[in-house]
């Protein structure tokens, strides 16, 4: 059986960090796996509140909580440096307002890996999220949703999760959803510091399954729940997301080495949803997507090839 390595990038909330470390502190079945916890900070957590953590971890047969204090902002830098801090080769994230309400949910993701030598990602799902009918229509058209359930749009946005509680069976995917993503450690290994990825880690997600794929198979299973207490937008931020949006998915289709036809459904994509906000008088969010059109569409924008394992300009 392997050991796991859980991780939980947190910037100062408390509430949800304890119920999600409370839910793991819980999980059964695990009297032959070790279970290292690491919480990457980004905020202010005191010493007593670790100490509390690492009580409540150490109820685990083979429990043991380690705490890493940020000195540089941003959940991508977040998981980057976690893989240098973490020794077993499952390296699961859970987002800190995720919660497992099935107690043997790391028994059955490790079961997962065991089913086939070639799987390098397990996935899972969040409750609560689908789509109608007309709802997968108007994705499919605007490029924010494939018609295939592990298929990211010809945009390379991920709106098909919202369709995955209608599968049965573990399924071959592209991408995972942020909240709820497993890796083996060892397939993580291309990640970079990537410096347009500082702020808002739109897509995150995306990339690191995009370079874990070079290596094995990823997949979804269905049979991975967890609640998801996701925090509704600010719409003080929605510009600067949106903007992000933009940016992470084009040089995300450039780490793809896509084409012609991909940037142009971005494009597309982006149109659309700037014209959406306008439409509910998001101003914010609507001038975000407005400046990263513009921004794909400038020549002069920083090409990165450095970061992207595409020859460097002289």
């Amino acid at each position: 059986m392997s050991d796991v390595s859980i991780i939980i990038c947190t910037r100062n909330r408390i509430e949800d960090l304890t119920r999600c470390i409370q839910s793991i502190a819980a999980q059964q079945q695990l009297e032959h796996t070790a279970v290292e916890l690491l919480i990457v900070d980004d905020g202010d957590i005191s010493g007593r509140q670790v100490e509390q953590y690492r009580y409540m971890v150490s109820g685990l047969p083979q429990g043991v909580l380690k705490y890493h204090k940020k000195t540089r902002p941003g959940v991508w830098l977040s998981r980057y440096e976690a893989l240098s801090l973490v020794q077993y080769d499952i390296v699961l994230y859970f987002d800190d307002d995720a919660e497992l309400d099935d107690k043997l949910f790391i028994r059955r993701l490790l079961d997962t890996y065991d089913q086939d030598d070639t799987i390098v990602g397990v996935g899972g799902i969040a409750k609560g999220l689908h789509s109608s009918r007309a709802g997968k229509l108007l994705g499919i058209l605007t490029f924010q949703m494939s018609p295939s359930l592990g298929k990211l749009s010809l945009s390379s946005l991920a709106g098909s999760l919202l369709r995955w509680s209608e599968a049965a069976e573990i399924f071959d995917t592209e991408f995972f959803h942020g909240c709820n993503m497993s890796f083996r450690k060892e397939a993580l290994r291309d990640m970079k510091p990537y410096p347009w990825m500082t702020s808002y880690a739109v897509a995150d997600d995306l990339y690191m399954c995009q370079l874990a794929s070079r290596y094995g198979k990823l997949v979804i299973n269905p049979g991975l729940t967890i609640i998801h207490h996701e925090s509704p937008s600010s719409r003080d931020k929605a510009g600067k997301v949106a903007k992000a949006t933009a940016i992470n998915h084009y040089y995300f289709l450039a780490l793809k080495k896509a084409g012609a036809i991909q940037y142009g459904a971005l494009l597309w994509t982006l149109s659309y949803l700037m014209l959406k906000e306008t439409l509910r008088r998001n101003f914010s969010a609507a001038d975000g997507y407005k400046q990263g059109v513009l921004f794909i569409l400038n020549p002069r924008k920083q090409k990165y090839n450095e970061y992207l394992g595409q020859p460097v300009q002289q």
